[in-house]
C-alpha cells in the first residue's frame, strides 16, 4: 500500500526554547513540516495548552489527510473496509489506483453513501478512482451521541410498529442512519486531537474512542435483533429498549446521576434475567457497556470542571 506524503508515521525532532527579551518564548519549527501543511510566513495557528502538552494547530484547514492506495497490492476485496477506516480516522480524500476496470469499483464505493456522509466518488483519469469525504457532521461529541441515540430509539419504535403490523420484510430506514451517525461520530473523535474548540482533555480522547466503538457495536447488535424477527418477547423488549435509549439521550450532557440511573435500570434487567432471548440479551448488555463508557467520560469531565 502506497501512502501520500501527507499520510506517514509521526516524526519527532527535539527543539530548544528561546526567550524573547525576558517575555515570550520562541519555538522554531522545521520548514518542511510547516510547508507540508500548506502554511508559511504569516499563517495563523492555535496554541493549545494542556497538562504536560503544548500543541500547535493550524487555525484554518490546510491540506488535509490524503491517502494514495495501490489496490492491486492491497486487494479489491478490501475496498469497502479501507474506505470506512479512512473516513473514521478523518481522511479528507482517498485515491485508489488499479489496473482493473474502475466502473465496478465506483459502484461499490457509491453504495457506501448510506454509511459515509457526503461521500463523493469520481474518476479523474484512467485506472484511478477518487473518493472525497465531507466535513464533519457534528459540532460536538455530545451532539453526535445524542443524534445517534435519538435515531436508534426511533428505529426501535419503528421496528415495534412493523412487528405489530406483521411488516417484517424490511429493516427500519433508521438502521442505516444509525450506522451513518456511528461512523460520523468516529470521524469526530478522530478530529478531536487538533480541534481547538474541544471540551475534553487530550488524555480523555481514548475514552471518547471507546464510546464511538460501543455505539457502533450497539448499532450492529440492534440490526441483528431486528433482522432475525424471531426473538422471545421481541416487541416487549424493543419497547423497553426504546424507552431506555430515549432516557439515555436526555441524560447526555446533563448530570452524572442521570447516567447512573439509566445504567442501573439496564443492569437490574440483566441481573433479574428479565431478557430471555439471547440476541436481545446481547443488545441490552451492549447498551450497558455503552452507558458505562459514557459514565467514565462524563465523570472525568465533571471532575475536571469541579
Amino acid at each position: 500500500m502506497l501512502m501520500s506524503e501527507w499520510f506517514s508515521m509521526p516524526r519527532l525532532e527535539e527543539r530548544r526554547l528561546q526567550q524573547l527579551r525576558g517575555s515570550s518564548y520562541v519555538l522554531t519549527l522545521p520548514k518542511d513540516w510547516v510547508e507540508e501543511l500548506g502554511l508559511g510566513k504569516g499563517s495563523s495557528v492555535f496554541l493549545l495548552a494542556e497538562p504536560g502538552l503544548l500543541i500547535v494547530v493550524p487555525s484554518e484547514k490546510a491540506g488535509g489527510l490524503l491517502v494514495d492506495i495501490d489496490l492491486d497490492v492491497v486487494g479489491e476485496k478490501r475496498l469497502e473496509d479501507v474506505t470506512r477506516v479512512l473516513y473514521k480516522i478523518g481522511a479528507s480524500q482517498v485515491r485508489f489506483r488499479t489496473r482493473a476496470a474502475v466502473q465496478e469499483l465506483m459502484s461499490r464505493l457509491r453504495r457506501l453513501r448510506r454509511e459515509i456522509h457526503g461521500f463523493i466518488v469520481t474518476t479523474p483519469r484512467e485506472n484511478q478512482v477518487e473518493g472525497a469525504f465531507s466535513d464533519e457532521v457534528f459540532a460536538s461529541l455530545d451532539q453526535g451521541v445524542r443524534v445517534f441515540l435519538m435515531t436508534l430509539a426511533s428505529a426501535a419504535q419503528t421496528a415495534v410498529r412493523q412487528e405489530e403490523m406483521k411488516d417484517i420484510d424490511a429493516l427500519p430506514d433508521e438502521v442505516a442512519d444509525c450506522r451513518l451517525y456511528a461512523h460520523a461520530l468516529f470521524r469526530h473523535v478522530s478530529g478531536l486531537l487538533t480541534k481547538p474548540s474541544r471540551d475534553i482533555v487530550i488524555q480523555a480522547i481514548s475514552l471518547a474512542s471507546v464510546i464511538a466503538t460501543r455505539l457502533l457495536d450497539l448499532c450492529n447488535s440492534f440490526e441483528d435483533v431486528v433482522s432475525s424477527r424471531t426473538g422471545i418477547g421481541l416487541s416487549e423488549n424493543l419497547i423497553i429498549f426504546a424507552e431506555l435509549v430515549s432516557e439515555l439521550t436526555d441524560a447526555i450532557g446533563g448530570d452524572h446521576d442521570s447516567l447512573e440511573r439509566v445504567g442501573g435500570k439496564v443492569e437490574k434487567m440483566l441481573a433479574d434475567e428479565a431478557v430471555r432471548d439471547c440476541k436481545c440479551y446481547v443488545l441490552f448488555r451492549t447498551l450497558s457497556q455503552a452507558i458505562n463508557s459514557l459514565r467514565d467520560l462524563y465523570l472525568l469531565k465533571t471532575v475536571i470542571a469541579a
